[in-house]
């Protein structure tokens, strides 16, 4: 009995050592692995907290407080998540810089992609590997080809990133890109993460909730959006999380960055002025996180609000991170948009969209996988 005894006390020293040994690693994960990134120190809580009355608590808030990252109900996993097989890109037929007067979308998955607007290329959440994670190697992997690649891409003149989570901000992402970019837009707090990849903080915008910058002729101004941020799980919504309104004297566009519907869209509408093209989430909603992720008749619904002549969704078809199936976003947005009369154009991964022709693409291009 005594044998037993004492063999039971060393398995239970051994789970308590296994225990101790994995609440380390993961505290010096989080806190020293490069990717994660450094947080705002307390100063610049501080000064958070001096600019806008959604800072308190140390984090930021969004407009409707009551907000909850997740409620009640779960969805059924579909077993349609990925496709049978890998989405094959098109690759990009974008010169290295468009005209004055010309506007130019192409997808890269997910949610990144490439406005050129006028004469200057603006580059979205670029998440270019194979995985959404924050290690490069392992974690949520790509389901969808990549058209493009640190090296092929051409010179980039503004880089938004819309909020700090693994989908939307890829270290190794930009530390390839760094060099050939320009000027990055971030919401508060995401210029601290850049600063510690080592960007330069002489490059960096960082701005609050409808702030706006003019950078060669084009104004941007972050927009609100419904969400939450942290790569930290334990230190969340330190930074802000946004969208992106730009206008040159041509033409106007909008991305919505992730987020639940409500009323900011026509807020957007009314402040701003109607947008030539909306880039907007649809994809890896749920019923449990309705407050943060649009579901996709919500997505046209946001796009009537903001007035937008043209549709464009992303945020879908490259990586899994909901239950639903991966053309569900798809199929459900085309629906709800020509029930409701919203223009809307689905361009395959890696096209580029000429909005001069955008009613052209219109292909369901996902039936055929």
């Amino acid at each position: 009995m005594k044998g037993y005894v004492k063999m039971f006390g060393k398995i239970v020293l051994a789970l308590f050592i296994l225990v101790v040994l994995i609440v380390i690693l993961a505290f010096l994960f989080l806190n020293f692995y490069p990717s994660v990134g450094k947080l705002p120190n307390k100063d610049d809580a501080a000064r958070y907290a001096s600019m806008t009355s959604l800072y308190y608590d140390n984090q930021f808030h969004n407009e409707n407080n009551y907000i909850s990252v997740m409620t009640d109900g779960q969805d059924s996993k579909s077993d349609r998540r990925t496709p049978e097989t890998m989405i094959k890109a098109e690759k990009p037929t974008y010169e290295e810089h468009a005209d004055a007067g010309e506007l130019t979308f192409t997808w890269f998955g997910h949610s990144s992609s490439m406005v050129q607007l006028g004469d200057k290329n603006i580059l979205i959440d670029p998440v270019l590997g194979k995985y959404s994670s924050p290690v490069s190697f392992v974690g949520v992997k790509r389901f969808s080809e990549c058209p493009v690649t640190v090296d092929t891409l051409p010179p980039i003149d503004v880089l938004f990133i819309s909020h700090d989570h693994y989908d939307h901000l890829d270290y190794g992402t930009i530390k390839g890109i760094d060099e050939k970019t320009e000027h990055y837009i971030v919401p508060l707090g995401v210029d601290v993460i850049l600063k510690s990849y080592g960007v330069s903080a002489d490059k960096i915008t960082a701005l609050n909730w409808w702030e706006n910058t003019d950078i060669d002729g084009i104004t941007y101004t972050l927009t609100p959006s419904q969400h939450f941020t942290g790569r930290n799980p334990l230190k969340g919504n330190r930074t802000l999380w946004g969208g992106l309104f730009m206008k040159d004297d041509s033409h106007t566009v909008y991305y919505t960055g992730d987020g639940g519907y409500y009323d900011v869209f026509g807020r957007v509408y009314e402040n701003l002025g109607a947008a030539d093209l909306m880039i907007a989430e649809d994809g890896q909603y749920a019923n449990a996180w309705a407050s943060i992720h649009m579901m996709p008749e919500e997505t046209v619904q946001a796009a009537i609000d903001a007035n937008a002549k043209w549709l464009i969704p992303v945020h879908w078809g490259t990586f899994v991170l909901s239950n639903h199936s991966w053309d569900d976003p798809a199929i459900r947005v085309t629906n709800a948009a020509q029930e409701k009369g919203q223009n809307i154009a689905t361009p395959r991964i890696g096209q580029t969209v000429d909005y001069e022709d955008i009613s052209t693409y219109t292909e369901h291009w996902w039936e055929s996988y």
